[in-house]
């Protein structure tokens, strides 16, 4: 395993015992500028469920209470809590592109949200035991001067098959060893859309380390990141580790 990545996945708990995780249940609010394209309710106070060997997330009460949303390997469907299939999608992420995406410039419908949110949330709550998979691979880069900080980073190369941003990610990591910073182009809202996740409030649940704050701002040449607007921000007040 590359040393950089031995050690993050140390200060975030361990190896060991975040292979023993089977699930992670995360509850908090979503607001920024990228939700206000979404569906339904937003996902503006949410319960999500994510898998940890399997793409697989579940979104709860989404697009409306007594529903819920999964993604599930790059599938989504709306259902019913009893599981009742109401709408779906068996290849949701070429409508982001082409003539079908020109509308998404502007609204997403809960199939898009759900696609979105189901392959975003299982990718940020799996990190960094994420990276440790047989199909992303992972290299150190050069290391990184931030707001007086010194931070190396890992590089990421996600496989194909994977639902992810894009093929290239960067993760930023301090002197402690927790993941700072994420960089990626969220592909689905466009090629455009180079951004910075940064994260923080790091907090222990059921012996993992995970930030309980992260907020997405603009990425532009050089690295630099703007202070506004923010695209996104994720506040986790629960989060429950099932083994």
């Amino acid at each position: 395993m590359n040393e950089l990545l031995d050690e993050v996945l140390t200060a975030h708990g361990g190896v060991e015992r975040w292979q023993s995780v089977s699930a992670i249940t995360a509850r908090g609010r979503l607001s920024g500028l990228l939700p206000q394209r979404f569906a339904g309710n937003k996902l503006s106070k949410f319960t999500v469920e994510v898998q940890v060997a399997d793409q697989h997330t579940v979104l709860h009460d989404f697009p409306r209470v007594g529903e819920r949303a999964v993604f599930d390997k790059g599938v989504v469907r709306i259902e019913t809590r009893d599981g009742e299939q109401l709408d779906g999608r068996t290849d949701p992420r070429p409508e982001f592109f082409g003539m079908s995406g020109i509308r998404r410039n502007f609204h997403w419908d809960a199939l898009d949200t759900a696609y979105f949110a189901g392959y975003a949330f299982w990718n940020y709550l799996n990190a960094p035991l994420l990276l440790a998979r047989d199909d992303i691979t992972v290299a150190e880069a050069e290391p990184w001067q931030e707001a007086g900080q010194q931070w190396r980073r890992l590089e990421a190369t996600f496989a194909p098959g994977l639902d992810t941003h894009c093929p290239q990610q960067t993760f930023y990591v301090d002197n402690g060893g927790l993941i700072r910073r994420h960089d990626f182009v969220a592909e689905p809202v466009g090629s455009w859309a180079k951004a910075a996740l940064y994260c923080d409030q790091h907090r222990q649940f059921d012996g993992l380390t995970l930030p309980t704050r992260r907020r997405v701002l603009p990425r532009v040449p050089g690295g630099r990141v703007l202070s506004r607007p923010t695209l996104l921000a994720l506040d986790f007040d629960d989060i429950e580790i099932k083994r």
